[in-house]
């Protein structure tokens, strides 16, 4: 995967579409890389953003102590080394000589700063991974617990930042290049108030490029920062993102030169696949429907195997979305992750929800049976919520006629943009969600803690102290492999507890401009980062 990822390091783009072709006329003879995207940027807040357009804008702006290459690999980013203590438990990282944008130095208090402030606000999401669900740093479930105190994270001095684990993390250091771990300017951040992060004059970059622009719904524009410590390895001008929800669109514009890069829905493959500029690869997102414990159908184990059953995702990707996504039954994806054996963690685990056509449904159909029975009733009543845009609107029309096969089943199709289909997750307000996961980082527990009973991601209210137990044991295993073992297990359990079903890995389709290079795709993490795009000037 790798490899493929490698051929397409792809770009970013300068968009001259409607939104951000009136950013301004200064970039008018600049060389701007134009990436159209489907979807806004939620938040630059790194205490609050969780969607991947929210991730990738902010990594463009601020780094963190660690980063990725384009192959994938952790290297140094505001920190230029580190070291660990010999128990493990004990990193110790040296910053370079970095500012922000406003030409203050950046600090090991600004790790801090950002660090005890998100973990202390009560809407950051990503607040469980500093805890053992996470990067395992000291004194942070103390802290979820609701005890006042602080992170075991130390300032020694400006250039020195001591952070100390509970217990020891084998993807510590792949956490640390997420955006819930970077770097807050405090007197900024104090200084702007409610108001931070809602524009780029609320904002302060260390990365890359600066913020300069953003009219929501519409697309940003990112400047090159003459403030980077790295400037000089910065090759372009800037990035200007353009916000379009119809893939069609986007691709006439490429097609008149004036964007370099755009995702292509099912309906565009085959007009492009024979293309010289169509690139296909496989991203690390997940797309799975979530069940929702609230209602009392749902509760019910054969109503949820009956809808994860009858739905057939080989023909979903083969012939609904046909943009490169496979099919996925289980709760963790493929070829981002490896075992202690160099095997990838699918490949060594079982297979989930995998049937097909007339078997899938005869399947579905005892589940549907047996549900009816069990609950007294001919007739169940679900909403399905899911987001306008691609690839979730084909995906939740596929699962309705799908769903249509179960006789009685009654779907009311909830259809939201996604920033309003999120809310409602959080909410608790709906029965079935169409929704997604991209992986924070490189280990099968990005995806399996979120079925934590606790998990501020488990909106469906999944609850199985078996699980948890599995998942507790896998924290404290004696070896590598004893680890790998236990998650397997809990795995197997979830899906046969059936709270999620996975449906498909994202395939992502695209096409690219000749002479852009750079955007390089990981399939955990953020998912693109955008610091070594070059553009050919014309």
């Amino acid at each position: 995967m790798k490899k493929l990822l490698s051929l397409l390091c792809i770009s970013a783009i300068t968009l001259t579409l409607v939104g951000c072709g009136n950013s301004g006329s200064k970039s008018n003879n600049k060389n701007y890389v134009n990436l159209a995207k489907e979807v806004d940027v939620i938040s630059m807040d790194t205490t609050y953003a969780t969607d991947g357009m929210s991730l990738e804008t902010i990594s463009a702006t601020t780094e963190g102590l660690e980063t990725m290459d384009k192959d994938g690999n952790i290297v140094p980013a505001l920190a230029k080394d580190y070291k660990v203590s010999d128990d493990g438990l004990t990193y110790t990282f040296t910053l370079r000589d970095a500012k922000w944008s406003n030409d203050t130095p950046v600090t090991a208090n600004d790790f801090v700063y950002a660090w005890n402030t998100a973990i202390k606000n009560d809407a950051c999401e990503y607040a469980y991974l500093f805890t053992k669900d996470g990067a395992c740093i000291k004194n942070a479930d103390e802290i979820l617990d609701g005890k006042d105190m602080d992170l075991d994270v130390t300032a020694k001095d400006d250039h020195t930042l001591v952070v100390k684990l509970s217990k020891k993390c084998p993807y510590f250091l792949s956490l640390m290049t997420f955006p819930v771990f970077f770097p807050i300017n405090e007197d900024f951040h104090k200084e702007q108030g409610d108001k931070y992060a809602l524009t780029p004059d609320n904002l302060l970059a260390c990365g890359p490029y600066t913020l300069t622009s953003w009219e929501k719904g519409k697309g940003l524009v990112l400047d090159k920062n003459e403030k980077y410590w790295d400037k000089d390895n910065v090759k372009v001008d800037g990035i200007k993102f353009n916000i379009v929800a119809e893939a069609s669109t986007s691709a006439l514009d490429f097609e008149s030169g004036n964007t370099d890069y755009t995702k292509l829905n099912s309906t565009l493959v085959d007009k492009y696949k024979d293309s010289d500029e169509y690139a296909s690869f496989l991203e690390g997102y997940l797309w799975y429907l979530q069940f929702n414990y609230n209602n009392k159908a749902l509760q019910n184990v054969n109503v949820r195997k009956a809808i994860a059953t009858v739905i057939d995702r080989k023909d979903l990707v083969e012939n609904v979305l046909k943009d490169g996504s496979i099919a996925k039954g289980g709760f963790v994806p493929s070829d981002f992750t490896n075992g202690p054996d160099g095997k990838d963690y699918v490949e060594t685990g079982k297979e989930y929800y995998n049937l097909q056509g007339k078997e899938a449904l005869n399947e579905a159909k005892k589940y549907w049976d047996q549900a009816k029975k069990e609950l007294g009733t001919s007739e169940i009543s679900l909403r399905l919520l899911y987001e306008p845009s691609d690839p979730a609107k084909p995906t939740a029309e596929f699962i309705q006629s799908q769903l249509q096969q179960l006789d009685g089943l009654n779907l009311e199709m909830v259809s939201l943009e996604k920033e309003s289909r999120i809310e409602k997750q959080k909410q608790h307000d709906f029965d079935i969600a169409l929704t997604r996961w991209g992986p924070d980082y490189a280990d099968p527990t990005t995806y399996l803690n979120l079925m934590y009973a606790n998990n501020d991601y488990n909106y469906g209210k999944y609850n199985n102290p078996k699980y948890d137990a599995l998942l507790k044991q896998a924290e404290n295993a004696k070896s590598p492999q004893e680890r790998w073992d236990l998650l397997h297990k809990a795995e197997e359990l979830l899906m046969e507890d059936t709270p999620v079903a996975g449906l498909f890995q994202v395939g992502g389709a695209s096409l690219v401009r000749k002479g852009v290079t750079g955007i390089e795709a990981h399939s955990s993490g953020v998912p693109y980062l955008y610091k070594n795009l070059t553009k050919e000037s014309k």
